[in-house]
């Protein structure tokens, strides 16, 4: 897969998979359209971390919570990832470099071409992936979080961020899969039922 290449070291990962009873083209287009804030464990949270930095930094320097935020807003200034590779129809890696224990997560300008091998001190480069395998007529969805920590001072901040946080990325895993799986086996008509071989079952 390409974060394997992309990222072969880290610090921190996690991986989710989740079966999808649509063809892989299908489920890898789902993955541009779906709205993350469908899952109230994912949009809850997210739109309380906007409330909150409204609340704490001036009047005017935070926008106001989106109603709906999905992959496109991933890409954008707010969203912070930048797109690193994309294989069409199988695999998309988003990358995010900054220092997530800051508040704002201390975002940093960087170049996309030269992930992962910044030379910045001090950060947490983070790699975020979505694959589509195939399975008979429909597909495996899979995503995988990658985090590698730039210096041994960035891995002890971060060690303490992902004390307080860890288990609510974690938590947000599955959800995101299943909202993919929903759009993806919405968009049309299932994909078919391999045929049994042998002997129908006894009923």
């Amino acid at each position: 897969m390409s974060i394997d290449a992309r990222m072969p070291v880290w610090d921190r990962r996690l991986c989710f998979a989740e079966p999808v009873r649509a063809a892989p083209d299908a489920t890898f287009a789902a993955i541009r359209r779906v709205d993350f804030f469908r899952s109230p464990l994912i949009g809850i949270p997210n739109r309380a971390r906007v409330g909150f930095d409204r609340t704490f930094r001036r009047a005017g320097t935070t926008p106001e919570p989106p109603r709906r935020f999905g992959f496109d807003q991933l890409l954008t200034d707010d969203g912070g990832f930048h797109l690193v590779e994309e294989d069409p129809g199988r695999e998309i890696v988003l990358g995010f470099v900054g220092r997530w224990w800051e508040r704002g997560y201390g975002r940093v300008e960087w170049d996309p071409a030269r992930f992962p091998d910044l030379d910045l001190r001090g950060v947490g480069v983070g790699g975020w992936s979505f694959t589509v395998l195939p399975y008979a007529t429909d597909s495996v969805l899979v995503t995988e979080i990658r985090v590698r920590c730039t210096d041994d001072e960035a891995r002890r901040q971060f060690a303490r961020y992902w004390t307080l946080v860890g288990r609510f990325v974690s938590a947000m895993g599955r959800p995101v899969l299943r909202l993919v799986r929903a759009e993806a086996e919405a968009s049309g008509a299932p994909a078919p039922k391999p045929a049994t071989v042998g002997r129908e079952p006894r009923r």
